[in-house]
């Protein structure tokens, strides 16, 4: 108690000051209307710019959790889009809802892990066997392709990307030209090469890359990329082509398995048959 009385006899004057200053904002404030709209607004606008920031860290802070309620609304969409069914009627002259069936599942996940500097480079993703994905399912993106899946366990699975040496698939250019086929150099994890175009066909940059019908694993017309540079090659009737590709995988976070619904079908069919041959 000593200590706070000498405390006060030792700065009194100014205590005396701020409690001066304090009292004639106050009455300033109170009778005149001017400076009391200004203090209102003042004060406003101080409170304004505290919820601003308290509201985007609180959706900082959701934001994991929005992604991921988007990835799951994004791949019910995906599983009602027409190119996941396939047409099981006998006719074609009618079609009906009723008529056709389910080719393509999509299971979204998280990527939990990835490389994009090596020249094997591996996704690990937060899906496995325990939610239905296989090994050599398709992966696919918010852009296009993503890869293949190449491992599983109960509640992860391991993914081939694009960015992987021993990764190709089958592609046209636009979504009725030549097929060609689409593999990584290793130099740069934004450009892919696509292979095998005559040089006699008619190509231009922009031209979009698509995945084919005959592919298992992802569904047709699957966006891959466009061609960004092309030359024909003088050692071959071929284009060297490049094309820069549709999925950005410096910052994929959510991706989508596609799982074939009749994938164990052809499979079967095309085994008994090389077995017969």
């Amino acid at each position: 108690m000593r200590n706070i009385f000498s405390l006060l006899v030792r700065y009194h004057a100014f205590i005396l000051f701020i409690l001066l200053e304090v009292s004639s904002i106050v009455l300033i404030v109170n009778n005149k209307s001017y400076h009391q709209a200004a203090f209102i607004n003042s004060s406003s606008a101080v409170s304004a710019r505290v919820f601003t920031v308290y509201n985007n860290f609180i959706e900082y802070i959701n934001l994991s959790q929005e992604n991921k309620r988007l990835a799951n609304e994004n791949a019910a969409l995906r599983n009602q889009l027409k190119s996941s069914f396939y047409d099981a009627s006998f006719q074609q002259i009618t079609v009906n809802d009723s008529v056709y069936k389910q080719l393509y599942k999509y299971i979204p996940a998280k990527v939990v892990n990835i490389t994009i500097n090596k020249l094997n480079n591996y996704i690990t993703i937060d899906k496995g066997k325990l939610q239905g994905v296989g090994i050599k399912m398709g992966v696919i993106g918010p852009g296009g392709i993503v890869g293949i899946v190449k491992d599983v366990s109960d509640n992860y699975a391991t993914i081939i990307p694009v960015l992987h040496n021993d990764f190709k698939v089958s592609a046209r250019v636009g979504t009725g030209g030549n097929y060609g086929s689409v593999s990584w150099d290793g130099s740069n994890p934004e450009f892919a090469q696509f292979d095998l175009i005559p040089k006699q066909i008619k190509i231009a940059l922009g031209d979009k890359i698509y995945t084919v019908g005959d592919s298992k694993k992802f569904p047709e017309n699957t966006l891959v990329g466009t061609i960004s540079s092309f030359t024909p090659n003088t050692n071959d009737n071929f284009y060297d082509i490049e094309i820069k590709l549709s999925t950005d995988f410096r910052s994929i976070s959510y991706v989508y398995v596609v799982n074939n619904l009749m994938k164990n079908e052809l499979d079967h069919l095309e085994q008994r048959t090389q077995n017969d041959n």
